[in-house]
């Protein structure tokens, strides 16, 4: 007997599990791209002494099927923290079965419980998961997404002088 998606916190044995469900939505993305990251990076950067990022799973019948992973953020005008969700990933043959939901619903309870004032995400244009998040209530912001990486980052950090923190 199939029930709907049971939703955990994460702990420091998922780490495996977690890793897969990363080179799965990599798969969705970039198909054939090799994950960037690895089990143990997600132990060590989700698990260890100053964790950076939290993790829940969703299982059915006892089987991870789908995760979704978020950090603390700062919503600067309003001076409250919120949740920024960096990843959320349910398995090909799981999907549509209210697993993502109850993943994102299980967020939304952190955040409430957390006095957080808002939970955002990043979603590439053209996406169908664009539809998921406003039909549970998430708008478009119409923002654009930037980043600076690699020898433009270099750069620009040579004219940075003195930033120490």
């Amino acid at each position: 007997v199939s029930h709907g998606p049971m939703v955990r916190p994460a702990t420091v044995q998922d780490s495996e599990t977690i890793f897969s469900f990363v080179a799965g939505l990599i798969d969705d993305h970039l198909p054939g791209q090799t994950p960037w990251t690895s089990a143990a990076r997600i132990e060590a950067d989700g698990f260890g002494s100053d964790p950076l990022f939290e993790a829940l799973i969703a299982e059915r019948n006892a089987r991870p099927i789908g995760f979704a992973s978020f950090f603390r953020g700062y919503a600067g005008w309003r001076g409250k923290p919120m949740g920024i969700v960096h990843a959320l990933y349910v398995m090909p043959e799981e999907r549509r079965t209210g697993a993502a939901r109850a993943l994102m619903a299980a967020v939304a309870k952190v955040a409430l419980e957390r006095g957080w004032v808002r939970v955002e995400l990043f979603v590439e244009e053209g996406r169908s998961a664009i539809r998921f998040y406003e039909s549970i209530g998430m708008r478009d912001l119409s923002h654009r997404h930037l980043r600076l990486e690699g020898e433009a980052l270099h750069i620009l950090a040579m004219e940075g002088g003195t930033a120490r923190t």
